[in-house]
């Protein structure tokens, strides 16, 4: 561990003195790499392509870490918060986790499944009305009435029929039109437009990945009776300790909250996209999203990705329990072919897709390095997780870039993790 640190304090003199040191900073890090079985020769691989990203002005920061064998092996923070300001990236920086919203969300379902309060194949309507009666689009404008119901499991799997309003055909300028989202001061609201417009494809024949998790939130108000945000502060923040982990950034941690970008496509350089002093996350929100709507931590998030791992228990801690998560983390889809519509294409290329999880099934398939039964999920900023049962290790990745994919820093990021085990 000695020498790693000399490691890092001889590269952080050199970065000092190089000239693309205005662009970001090296925080000090942590490693027990060692006692977790990885080489502290190969994380420096890590680091340094993670710091590239950085350094050639294609992020503005980046913080990587990964947890194995009950240690946190690694663990670097690079970049800035802001461009602008040049306030450096903290280990308790808050970034918008967007779809990493969906696995929080779905735990807390399954407490309540947990409770005796539903059935995975209920119909959603029973516990939704509005969802009573759907249609499906049949092609050509055609709209009819569905034949299948809507069951609470679709939501889970992303099987509802529902869609994003990104798949480039007529549905979509439907979700266009009804601009429900904006328009909602609630979830109930929300949902209730949602309801109205037609689905993409027959529930339950189908998987694209959709509004279901925000649905979900909403059906977890309604068995719950509290909303989503009290609810998931009360039964899973809080016993695990994420006390960095909202809807709505309060005022005295705007300071910690970190810019998201996008590439200009002229310049070629980051332009801020969504600033703390502007952002929707800043001022009071009310619609509470399940699928997208929370801002954390990486360190907040180690919290919740240790329970996992730990099979639904931290710190003495039970929030959801080992036969749950056992469910949870199977293969829902194995029959049920992907829509065609829109850019996340699952089940495909060795994963399949569980309750509120994405999972390797055939690593071969899958053509990268990993664990068969490793899961996880991502976020649109480019943010990203896996659970790995088999290594006894979690891996987390932070940045803040809209659309990101075109980086490929997740792939990236997973092959450099994996690289770096010896033991």
């Amino acid at each position: 561990m000695k020498n790693y640190l000399l490691i890092q304090i001889c590269a952080l003199a050199m970065i000092l003195c190089s000239h693309q040191t205005t662009q970001a900073q090296l925080a000090p890090i942590t490693s027990n790499a060692d006692k977790a079985g990885m080489s502290v020769d190969r994380l420096m691989k890590l680091d340094k392509r993670m710091h590239q990203f950085v350094d050639e002005g294609q992020i503005s920061a980046v913080h990587t870490l990964i947890y194995r064998k009950g240690q946190i092996a690694h663990s670097d923070i690079y970049g800035h918060e802001d461009i602008d300001s040049q306030d450096a990236i903290k280990e308790n920086s808050i970034w918008r986790i967007y779809s990493m919203t969906k696995p929080i969300v779905s735990i807390g379902i399954m407490q309540q499944y947990e409770m005796g309060k539903f059935n995975l194949n209920d119909p959603l309507h029973k516990y939704i009305p509005a969802f009573k009666d759907v249609t499906v689009h049949r092609g050509n404008h055609v709209v009819e009435k569905a034949d299948n119901e809507i069951k609470v499991i679709d939501l889970m799997r992303h099987t509802s029929g529902i869609g994003y309003g990104w798949s480039g055909g007529y549905v979509d300028t439907l979700y266009a039109a009804a601009g429900s989202r904006a328009m909602s001061k609630d979830n109930a609201t929300f949902i209730a437009a949602l309801a109205k417009l037609p689905l993409y494809n027959e529930p339950g024949t189908a998987w694209q990945y959709s509004l279901s998790t925000d649905v979900l939130g909403h059906l977890l108000e309604v068995i719950s009776g509290q909303p989503l945000d009290e609810y998931l502060d009360q039964h899973i923040f809080t016993p695990l300790g994420m006390d960095d982990t909202f809807f709505e950034v309060p005022d005295d941690k705007e300071d910690r909250f970190v810019t998201n970008y996008t590439t200009n496509p002229e310049t070629g350089k980051l332009q801020a996209i969504d600033h703390p002093s502007t952002s929707a996350y800043c001022k009071e929100v009310t619609l509470f999203s399940g699928g997208g709507g929370l801002a954390s931590t990486t360190m907040d998030y180690l919290a919740f990705s240790k329970m996992l791992l730990n099979g639904g228990t931290l710190n003495g801690q039970t929030i959801i329990g080992s036969k749950t998560l056992e469910l949870m983390t199977q293969d829902h889809c194995p029959d049920i072919s992907y829509s065609g519509n829109g850019p996340v294409v699952l089940p495909a290329m060795g994963h399949g897709f569980g309750l509120g999880f994405t999972m390797t099934t055939d690593l071969a398939a899958s053509a990268a390095l990993g664990s068969k039964g490793a899961y996880g999920w991502g976020g649109a900023a480019g943010t990203y997780f896996r659970i790995d049962p088999e290594e006894d290790m979690i891996y987390i990745m932070m940045m803040q870039l809209m659309p990101y994919n075109h980086l490929q820093a997740r792939e990236k990021f997973q092959t450099l993790v994996y690289q770096a085990i010896v033991d």
